[in-house]
């Protein structure tokens, strides 16, 4: 087996590096999945997710991402936003929809491989925190039944909004 130069060896540690830096974005505060046992989504237990805000002069935009199989029975999905601080105060509570299947023929609305769909959507374009500090997002599903089949993955991703 021949061995690579130094130099060229070097060459693709450095562009490997510059390209992983390169394609982070700064501003995204938080990108995090859930993933659900087989059974699916368990109304009484909700999905949590830490978030360090650094800059409470900026809103924030948060988007969730649903990633559900075949066997989800219903066109959307119904599902309840908490921010809460460090405390554990609730400072913003909501209900959201997503339609994750078209009403009237069915067809999955996202991207998909295999009997997997992914969508995301957005839930607050311009969220603002009080102040600096450690806070929590949890999400729980408002559906009305136990356990929600077919759910596979529920993500957050918060980015800090440009300033115009």
């Amino acid at each position: 087996m021949q061995r690579l130069p130094l130099k060229l060896s070097l060459g693709f540690i450095f562009l490997f590096e510059l390209l992983f830096f390169a394609c982070s974005d700064s501003n995204v505060v938080i990108d995090d999945t859930s993933s659900f046992p087989e059974s699916g989504w368990i109304q009484k237990q909700p999905v949590r997710f830490n978030v360090e805000v650094a800059d409470s002069t900026s809103s924030y935009s948060a988007y969730v991402v649903v990633r559900q199989n075949n066997a989800y029975p219903f066109y959307n999905l119904y599902f309840s936003p908490s921010i809460l601080d460090a405390k554990g105060t609730t400072i913003q509570k909501g209900l959201a929809e997503a339609i994750l299947y078209d009403p009237k023929t069915g067809k999955p609305k996202g991207a998909g491989f295999g009997d997997i769909y992914e969508k995301k959507f957005l839930v607050y374009p311009a969220l603002k925190f009080p102040k600096p500090g450690k806070y929590q997002i949890q999400v729980a599903q408002s559906m009305r039944v136990d356990t929600l089949a077919g759910m596979v993955s529920f993500g957050l991703l918060v980015e800090k909004n440009e300033r115009k």
